[in-house]
């Protein structure tokens, strides 16, 4: 998977408004329905899920690395300051994941920069790994 190739998409994405679906049934009561991610987004997660650095384990990654599973800004940091490919694609995975769990995810890594962050230091990281021969 071409980490880089996302890179200026979820830079694009700091500070930027995602929509959300919003129902105004006929009782007058407005839901918020779910955010509104457009195609690059959904061809990350799927693509990411699809790659060798997705951790379908993250959970017990980033616990054996003295890390509480959840997606915030002082998780991120603590994972960003590892050389750990496998931590960082287990933070990965689980913001890939938790979509799922918590709508909104998604657009609370990209709009605070953490998705662009964590990927950043995973195609650095995985670019100086040394290549297999031929």
């Amino acid at each position: 998977m071409d980490l880089n190739a996302y890179l200026p998409y979820f830079k694009s994405m700091i500070d930027r408004k995602i929509g959300w679906t919003i129902s105004n049934p006929e009782d007058g009561i407005v839901r918020v329905g779910y955010p509104l991610y457009d195609k690059p987004m959904l061809e990350f997660t799927r693509k990411f899920r699809a790659s060798a650095e997705y951790d379908p384990h993250y959970r017990k990654t980033l616990k054996a690395n003295r890390i509480k599973p959840r997606v915030d800004e002082e998780t991120v940091a603590q994972v960003l300051k590892s050389d750990n490919i496998g931590l960082i694609g287990a933070m990965i995975s689980l913001i890939v994941d938790w979509e799922e769990v918590e709508e909104g995810t998604w657009a609370q890594a990209l709009q605070s920069g953490e998705l662009y962050r964590l990927t950043k230091r995973l195609a650095e990281l995985t670019s100086q790994r040394p290549q297999p021969e031929k």
